[in-house]
């Protein structure tokens, strides 16, 4: 697969420059000090696409403490409009809520989620953006077998901010036939954003994975609007680039939502690809 940030790399190297004029500065200890207030909020994780499916809302409760299990809402009442028609949705499994019907988003438009939960009324709004170009998401050779995904600040495109999912299966290449799933099969996120944080460049160190030649990539890419950006902005900030040479104060995550609730609904243009490691 081909790079596509060629056409802005004399910008990205003037800003690693700058950067690297500043010196690097040494990492500094973590010590999370949480102070739960009572406070419980719902958490809400939705993205509607442009697919023709049943859509998907995951509603649950707020946790008080690291690698703590949230606990997933039942009996909430959840709908999305488009200004038009009314969705309904139904839960489906604990926490999880499907439209009653298929149905797509259409670019630009608006959507509004409404959830009734417990005497609470909560909503949000969101709307899907067009895509500026394709997928351009591209694996790179680790060694002579190994293959991996490179930082994606190789995709930087001030254009277009964007999503990708990534799931990898390498469980059918020979010699690999035999190993466990968790050795064979691995799910990806990758972010990339209009603008390239200091904080990114120099996020402390991140497991990567590594996959034969043969292995499948079956690679979604989701358009992010301008608030969706915001959100994984604020939220990166706050978990994969904390810690790292450039910290920054801690805050809030940003939300969509409304009073009381917290997470973020989305809507966007997602594009499917299927790739073969060669």
């Amino acid at each position: 697969m081909i790079m596509n940030y060629k056409k802005y790399k004399f910008i990205y190297l003037i800003f690693i420059t700058i950067i690297l004029l500043f010196g690097i500065s040494c990492e500094k200890k973590i010590n999370p000090d949480f102070h739960f207030d009572g406070k419980e909020f719902l958490i809400v994780d939705g993205i509607l696409t442009n697919e023709n499916i049943n859509q998907k809302i995951i509603l649950s409760k707020s946790v008080n403490s690291f690698n703590e299990k949230p606990e997933y809402v039942s009996d909430a009442e959840v709908s999305v409009s488009d200004g038009i028609r009314l969705y309904s949705f139904s839960e489906d499994t604990t926490g999880m809520y499907l439209s009653d019907e298929k149905f797509s988003v259409v670019i630009n438009k608006h959507y509004t989620l409404q959830i009734s939960f417990e005497d609470k009324e909560y909503t949000a709004q969101a709307r899907a953006v067009p895509f500026f170009s394709d997928n351009s998401l591209n694996y790179v050779s680790y060694n002579d077998t190994l293959y991996h995904i490179p930082n994606p600040i190789a995709q930087f495109n001030p254009k277009e901010a964007a999503m990708y999912e990534v799931n990898a299966d390498w469980s059918f290449v020979p010699g690999y036939e035999n190993f466990p799933e968790k050795g064979t099969k691995a799910k990806m996120f990758f972010y990339v954003l209009k603008t390239i944080d200091v904080g990114e460049i120099f996020n402390p160190p991140a497991e990567k994975i590594y996959f034969p030649k043969g292995t499948q990539l079956i690679v979604r890419k989701y358009s992010l609007s301008p608030e969706h950006e915001k959100f994984i902005r604020s939220l990166l900030l706050e978990t994969q680039w904390a810690g790292g040479n450039f910290d920054i104060e801690k805050d809030n995550i940003y939300t969509n939502l409304s009073k009381g609730a917290l997470g973020f609904f989305g809507a966007s243009t997602v594009l499917s690809d299927t790739i073969i490691v060669q």
